[in-house]
């Protein structure tokens, strides 16, 4: 007797291939929104590669300032003088500073979408492992100032470089990192991430405070005053990208004539950016990350290691008589401030319940980050010549110190990364 109905069978196949893509789909729901976003892993990879072209252009770099023939080409082609502006308002900066303040703000603006979508869909939604890296930053800020301090305390213009060591850099710190690979857990990248940009926003408050000789206080109560407007009416700006962008770059102007480093400005955007739409669009976070991303990784990068990369190395240097305090002052700032200040202040946190260590990362982990993190370049630079800028021989002796000093924590980093053991719960 024939039977109108499917046999069993057919209806079993149907529920398991229903079964099958609920599964998929849960899976990919699950790896996008909760564990490691499709973002976090694409700008890993990519920032593998920038790791290389970093190190090669900071090699060019080197080699051609050191060559005679080629060093004075080198200088004159950075103190370019380039403008842009509209009628009056004209901004006038070398080829280095729009390097530093403009190109740069590009890289920011992928660490601050970076870290906005680790807040709301990643692991430092929770408040205890955000809290560690925050934390971490302070730790490693405070005493790396502290030890330089204590060598230069009894001279008033040696002292003025108390902030050099204070600054991690996050391009040269996730390029050695990344470069160990898989050696070392996503997690762990991600906890160096926030903490790089956490201790360079620190950083440029320090350098407004302290370092600044003239702030218009105008024109930062004015990039306030956007960065509020742009919170409020983020829902509003969630499908207008050109009219983001245009809000982006007055903030720019407006944060660079305060007197305060522009390229911070990069990351408020990313931050701000909304990661929702009103209408079925990609949202304008998605959008920034896809445009801003190849861009960062490889030409910003490598062009900003080039421009900056290039010191004299030369035996000259060391002649100023406060240079044999300036020199340990920074090395040891950066080496020995840094691994203790975020060491230590990663396990008070965890110890007395403030915080947790994210999920794959022991203590090796935190001591290999914190070595890493002595890794001093962008900021550390630009302190210098704020604090040396009258005097170029001691400008010349900091800038040798903070290559000898990040090559030492790199070097010294990725043996304590390699030595580290995996969590007991990997075993």
């Amino acid at each position: 007797m024939l039977s109108v109905f499917p046999p069993a069978s057919w209806a079993e196949k149907s529920n398991k291939r229903k079964a099958a893509v609920k599964k998929v789909e849960h899976l990919v729901h699950k790896i996008r929104f909760n564990e490691v976003p499709d973002i976090v892993s694409m700008f890993l990879k990519d920032e593998t590669i920038a790791g290389k072209l970093i190190l090669a252009a900071t090699i060019c770099a080197l080699l051609v300032v050191n060559t005679p023939w080629l060093q004075g080409v080198y200088e004159s082609f950075w103190h370019i003088k380039a403008s842009a502006g509209l009628g009056s308002w004209i901004i006038e900066m070398d080829l280095r500073h729009w390097v530093n303040e403009l190109l740069m703000a590009m890289f920011f603006l992928v660490v601050g979408l970076e870290i906005k979508r680790e807040l709301v869909h990643g692991e430092l939604r929770e408040f205890k492992k955000a809290m560690l890296p925050i934390g971490a930053a302070f730790g490693g800020m405070v005493v790396p100032a502290l030890v330089y301090f204590s060598l230069n305390f009894n001279d008033p213009e040696a002292a003025r470089g108390w902030g050099i060591p204070i600054a991690t850099d996050i391009a040269f710190a996730l390029a050695v990192l990344t470069i160990l690979g898989k050696r070392v857990p996503l997690a762990l990248k991600t906890f160096l991430l926030t903490l790089a940009i956490a201790d360079d926003i620190l950083a440029i408050f320090i350098i407004a405070l302290f370092y600044a000789e003239i702030i218009h206080y105008g024109f930062l109560a004015t990039s306030f005053a956007i960065i509020a407007a742009i919170w409020i009416f983020r829902r509003y700006l969630a499908d207008t990208i050109p009219i983001f962008l245009t809000v982006a770059t007055v903030l720019w102007i407006t944060t660079h004539l305060s007197g305060i480093h522009a390229s911070i400005v990069g990351t408020a955007i990313g931050l701000l950016a909304p990661m929702t739409t009103t209408r079925n669009r990609r949202a304008i976070s998605e959008k920034l990350e896809k445009g801003a991303l190849p861009l960062s990784t490889f030409i910003v990068l490598p062009l900003f290691a080039f421009a900056n990369a290039g010191v004299v190395l030369s035996l000259d240097a060391f002649n100023h008589p406060l240079s044999m305090q300036v020199m340990p002052g920074i090395i040891l700032g950066l080496v020995y401030g840094k691994f203790v200040g975020i060491t230590a202040a990663s396990w008070l946190l965890v110890k007395f319940g403030g915080a947790e260590l994210p999920k794959g990362v022991n203590w090796h982990h935190v001591m290999g980050v914190g070595l890493i993190a002595g890794i001093g370049f962008t900021v550390s630079i630009f302190i210098t010549e704020l604090a040396f800028g009258g005097n170029p021989q001691l400008v010349e002796t900091a800038k040798i110190s903070i290559f000898i000093a990040s090559a030492l924590a790199a070097v010294l980093g990725v043996i304590m990364l390699l030595l580290a053991r995996k969590p007991e719960s990997q075993q």
